[in-house]
């Protein structure tokens, strides 16, 4: 009979990432780094955009922001819905 603390920790607590589940993450990844790429060129982009320089990065903050929701929601609803298949 093992104790019940260890068989909790040889449990997996996150369920397998779906095809649906790696293509989000990686969406949201790409749009972190294109934000973070769009902030390191603001100098390049006002030279180019003018006082419109800011626009990408806004539009970029804005989609990670909102795909971030959306992934982390259905992340977090399969891994409730794994957890109590998993669990007895």
């Amino acid at each position: 009979m093992t104790h019940p603390l260890v068989a909790f920790l040889k449990t997996p607590m996150a369920a397998p990432e779906t095809r649906t589940l790696r293509s989000m993450r990686r969406l949201w990844m790409a749009l972190c780094w294109a934000l973070a790429l769009a902030v390191m060129l603001l100098p390049v982009l006002k030279a180019l955009l003018g006082p419109w320089a800011g626009l990408p990065a806004l539009l970029l903050g804005l989609a990670a922001l909102l795909h971030g929701l959306v992934y982390f929601r259905a992340k977090a609803r399969a891994d409730d819905v794994f957890g109590r298949e998993v669990r007895p």
